[in-house]
């Protein structure tokens, strides 16, 4: 991981460049991230077209701190449903199909 993408995420995060706080637990769900990748596509490494996906589920992952187990929440007519860890990567699935043959016969399961 360059410490370049680690910038851009936390800028998006909006997370002070300079801050420090945040970088072991960015670093970790990268870590997770790419390791879910790697184990749905079967890849061996990660390719740079890759890494906006990988950048995103970081963004879905961060959102989710502190509410890891939460499925649903209504509160007041409030509704929030987190993605859960099955389907991180569901947003990218046409291209992952395309690019890695993956087969969607009986489903695909996610890791």
């Amino acid at each position: 991981m360059e410490n370049t993408q680690l910038e851009k995420i936390k800028r998006r995060l909006g997370i002070d460049l300079d801050n420090d706080n945040e970088n072991d637990l960015l670093k970790d769900l990268i870590n997770d991230a790419e390791s879910y990748f790697l184990g749905f596509t079967g890849a061996l490494t990660i390719e740079d077209k890759y890494q906006f996906m990988i950048e995103n589920v970081v963004y879905k992952l961060y959102g989710q701190k502190g509410s890891e187990a939460l499925a649903s929440e209504n509160i007041d007519g409030y509704s929030v449903t987190y993605h859960n860890l099955n389907n991180l990567f569901e947003p990218y699935l046409e291209i992952l199909k395309k690019d890695f043959k993956l087969e969607s016969e009986g489903g695909i399961q996610f890791l």
